[in-house]
This record gives C-alpha cells, structure tokens and sequence, in this order.
C-alpha cells in the first residue's frame, strides 16, 4: 500500500510540476505578471493535491484496519484448527507429492496434516527443473531403469506417472527411487513400503509463473494414476501462487483448495481427504470456502 501511495504521489506531482511550467512558461514568454486566471489554475491545481492526499491516506488507514482484521482471523482460525481437524485422518497413511514451487507450503500441510492425526508416510518432491516435456530423455532414464512404456500408444511420462504412482502408494518400484533420484527426476523422503498401502494422496502446486506451470502434463497424469490405483486425491496451493493448478486440476476431477497456506484452507484439505468433494478456497475457480461437513457441526 505504502508503494501504491508514493507511486500516486509522483504522479500527482509530476502532473503538478506540468502545469505550473505551462502557466510560468506562458507567462515570462508574455513578459508580464501572472493573471488572476492563471494563478487561479495554479490554486485548482494545489487544492486537487490536498483532495488527493487526503483520500490516499483514508485508503491506506482503511486497509490497515482491515489487514490487521484479517491478521487477527487468521491467528482466531490457527487456534481452533486442532480442534476442528483432531482425529479425521486418525491413523491414515497420506503421502504428499510436490508438484509445484512452494516448498514452505509442502511444510505447513505436513503440519496440518499430523495435527489431524494422518501419517505422512513420505514426501516426494518432483524436480522443477527436469525437462517433463522432452520424451525422448524420459525413456532414456525409463530405460536406464530396465523399464519400457506398455505398448506403442503410451508415452514414457505417463508410465513415469505411473511408477511414482505405484511407488507412493503401495512401493511397487521403491528399488528405483534412488535411481531416479541420481538421474534428477525427483527427490524421495520418508517410507515407500509395499506392506503399508497408502490410500490418500495430496498433491502441493501452484507455480511462480505461467512458463514454469506443468500440471497439464505432470499433475493431470499423476491423478489419473493415483485415482487409477484406487487413491483419494487432493490438490492444494498457496492463495498467493502466481500460476495457479486449480483449472486443470478440476478438470481431472479431484477436490482442490486454493488456499492451503491459511488455516481455514488446511481445514479444507483435511475434510476433503475425508471424502467432502469440492473447490475450495478464495479464488474464482472456488465454490466453497468452508466444509460443508464442518457447517454442520
């Protein structure tokens, strides 16, 4: 705000300066005093200045007051999280996989997650800089691994999917993550074991511009092989993500909450791993912001 305010400044300044060097500059080219019509500009033009600063400030008192509401809301809703969320995910296995740039967020919902009672059994962090796109370099790590794409119609990211899929939730191929680790493809953390199946699956996006947004080809591919394996999906991001998943996500027919770094949002994601489908969050592509299991409690 305080940017915004000095920014208007400079422009009422230099809009200012301008017409007192076109009434100055009209009149030493007249070699006379000013007129009572030029000073009168000059008095327009300073009192528009008043008017502007003083309307500046109520703007930026008002926003004050109302950021310092949204401050208090937000430590209201931390507090009572624990109580809202304990015991829903009691004892449920829930892997989370980043897909997005935030890795802050990736922490929060772990946090959340464990308040609620869930066992993050592991984190997998996918590489944001490896090149998704280029299958021809996929199905050389593929083969590296001793693994060939299932016939000649599907494309060696899907069955990547496929296998960090298989992997999350039951390590179906958790002898090739440090393979795949070495080779760039995504970071692995936690236990991907065969005999403690994982059956809800969060996935953490939003990136930090349109050009590094990837859900259409990694996201979209990853739920589609989570969901195929029988896995509840939930896709969730920062209220501040500048490229947001949430579109693409719905489109794949999974609950999303667009605001997973606040309280309120955490709250969401832990109802939605309980089965309550729908878009939450603050954003546009939202449809609800609160649970509608938790309206009624």
């Amino acid at each position: 705000m305080i940017d915004i305010r000095y920014h208007v400044y400079s422009l009422a300044a230099v809009f200012f300066a301008l017409a007192v060097g076109v009434v100055f500059g009209t009149t030493f080219a007249k070699s006379s005093p000013p007129s009572e019509l030029e000073r009168r500009t000059i008095l327009r033009y300073e009192n528009s200045m008043r008017i502007l600063r003083r309307e500046i400030e109520k703007a930026t008192e008002g926003a004050a007051k109302y950021e310092a509401l949204a401050r208090a809301s937000e430590e209201f809703c931390k507090a009572i999280l624990p109580i809202v969320v304990r015991g829903k995910l009691e004892w449920r296995n829930v892997a989370i996989i980043q897909t997005g740039d935030y890795d802050d967020l990736t922490g929060s919902v772990k946090q959340a997650l464990e308040v609620a009672g869930a066992r993050v059994a592991s984190i997998t962090t996918l590489n944001r800089t490896f090149p998704y796109e280029d299958e021809r370099k996929i199905a050389s790590i593929l083969s590296e691994c001793g693994v060939t794409a299932d016939g000649g119609s599907q494309k060696p990211l899907q069955k990547m999917c496929e296998i960090l899929a298989g992997t999350v939730t039951a390590g179906t191929h958790s002898n090739l993550l440090e393979k795949l680790e070495s080779l760039g493809v995504a970071r692995f953390d936690g236990s991907y074991d065969k005999d403690r199946r994982v059956r809800l699956a969060v996935l953490v996006g939003g990136s930090t511009s349109e050009s590094a947004n990837t859900a259409d080809e990694v996201d979209s591919r990853l739920i589609s092989a989570l969901t195929g394996l029988g896995t509840t999906v939930v896709g969730c991001e920062s209220s501040s993500a500048a490229s947001s998943y949430v579109p693409i996500w719905h489109k794949a027919g999974i609950a999303t909450v667009d605001n997973a770094d606040s309280a309120i949002g955490q709250a969401a994601l832990v109802y939605a791993l309980n089965g309550e489908k729908a878009n939450f969050g603050i954003k546009p592509t939202a449809d609800r912001l609160i649970p509608q299991t938790l309206e009624g409690t």
